[in-house]
């Protein structure tokens, strides 16, 4: 009998040894990023920072698997079903083509699925509701959709003489799609008329750029992620023309005229707090999808001035960052 007793206890530690281990045990985050840029890379490490100033230290309470598609939709499924063989724990998709392929991967699944600078998910399929979150089963997250008229009106207050407006767009990005869509459709409004020239790759990017060179009064580059990634030809376009160049991404404002948009380390922060209240016991479905509000307008005097161009008071005003001679201020923190 005493045997049995010591054999059950033995049992008993085990089990209790086993079960302290798996409560220790690191939560596993796959993010999959569909290309590496300043503004991608920014919201990575604004979700990593975000968990790690809530307490979840890496590689000990939280272990991160970082993939990067380098802007193939086919690496966007092999990366997820990567993920679903490495059974992590929650999903992180960085752009649209990552997330609406994690979705397709993990179509009936309980493993949460967050998605993050994902210009229209309701659009693209990727939620059911954007706000009853009940209804669109393992996936939440936020999206980056950028006030495309307010920016095209930017380029009117930069200039009266700015009729024709380039876009160099990926169209086989769903979320450069619909932002070039709004953007035709805004800019009669404002006297404006949008010139297109497609780049399905990011080595067509400059061949795409150097095509509207002569016919637009502007360039204006969305949140797509093939055109960003090799922006500066798209710059190198715009000073060959002499014309200005409006970004939606203030992360490159290094290399355009003027850049409006979001903050992409505050919007990884935003998809961190997110994360934490999955990691605090919510599920998706009770989490709303976040819709970043905030926009800034950025000056770049340097690229400017190698224009001839010079900035209107009126915006000045408005900047929330001005760079110069390679160094930026930021009058409205001073």
């Amino acid at each position: 009998m005493k045997r049995t007793t010591s054999i059950i206890l033995v049992v008993g530690l085990l089990v209790g040894v086993l079960a302290a281990q798996a409560l220790a045990a690191p939560v596993t985050i796959g993010i999959s990023k569909f290309v590496a840029h300043p503004a991608l890379d920014a919201v990575e490490q604004g979700i990593i920072d975000t968990l790690s100033a809530a307490g979840y230290e890496r590689d000990v309470d939280v272990t991160y698997l970082l993939s990067d598609a380098q802007a193939d939709m086919g690496v966007t499924v092999t990366i997820a079903q990567n993920f679903q063989a490495q059974d992590v724990d929650i999903v992180v998709a960085i752009a649209t083509p990552s997330a609406l392929s994690a979705a397709q991967v993990y179509e009936g699944s309980d493993t949460p699925l967050v998605f993050a600078a994902v210009t229209d998910p309701l659009g693209a399929g990727l939620i059911i509701s954007a706000t009853d979150p009940s209804l669109n089963g393992n996936i939440t997250g936020v999206s980056d959709l950028i006030p495309v008229g307010t920016h095209l009106s930017l380029l009117k207050e930069l200039s009266a003489d700015i009729v024709n407006v380039g876009i160099v767009y990926n169209p086989g990005e769903p979320n450069s799609v619909k932002l070039t869509e709004l953007a035709i459709e805004a800019a009669p409004g404002l006297g404006l008329t949008i010139v297109t020239a497609s780049a399905d790759s990011t080595a067509n990017v400059p061949l795409a750029a150097q095509s509207l060179v002569g016919r637009v009064d502007a360039y204006y580059v969305t949140t797509d992620n093939t055109v960003v990634s090799a922006i500066d030809s798209v710059l190198a376009a715009s000073e060959e023309a002499g014309v200005p160049f409006l970004m939606a991404d203030p992360t490159s404002l290094a290399s355009a005229t003027m850049a409006a948009g979001f903050d992409y380390y505050v919007h990884g922060q935003a998809v961190g707090e997110v994360l934490l209240e999955l990691l605090g016991g919510k599920t998706p479905s009770e989490v709303a999808p976040v819709y970043q509000a905030e926009s800034e307008v950025h000056l770049n005097l340097d690229a400017a001035l190698r224009i001839g161009l010079e900035f209107p008071m009126a915006l000045i005003q408005k900047a929330t960052s001005i760079l110069y001679g390679d160094v930026i201020f930021a009058p409205k923190a001073e």
